[in-house]
């Protein structure tokens, strides 16, 4: 392997592990919001099951890293934060939440 090739592999690897970090940190910013927000319950089974995915994805992602294990972490971790729009969209997300801007005393008074 020549010095180009070396310097581009290296460049490819940090760009996947700061992309991977920067997929976990906004996906624990993910889950907390809607925790917040109340589209999930912010009971045990979140913690437990949010927590140890965020577990693994960030083991894969600096331990496992450049290893055959870590890229199956690294993308069956991508599939999932992919398919969170989906499971939004057609569960307790945005699509099934209609709220509206003015509260229903305000609308009422309005319209005496």
């Amino acid at each position: 392997m020549d010095e180009h090739q070396r310097k581009f592999q290296i460049k490819h690897n940090v760009m996947l592990t700061v992309t991977s970090l920067l997929s976990i940190l906004l996906l624990t910013f993910h889950l907390t919001d809607d925790i917040v927000r109340g589209f999930e319950p912010g009971g045990l089974n979140n913690l437990i099951g949010g927590v140890l995915i965020l577990v693994v994805w960030l083991y894969g992602t600096l331990v496992l890293a450049q290893r055959r294990s870590g890229y199956i972490i690294l993308v069956l971790g991508g599939l999932l934060s992919l398919s969170v729009p989906i499971l939004h969209m057609k569960g307790k997300g945005l699509a099934s939440r209609a709220v509206s801007p003015i509260p229903a005393e305000a609308s009422s008074l309005s319209g005496r």
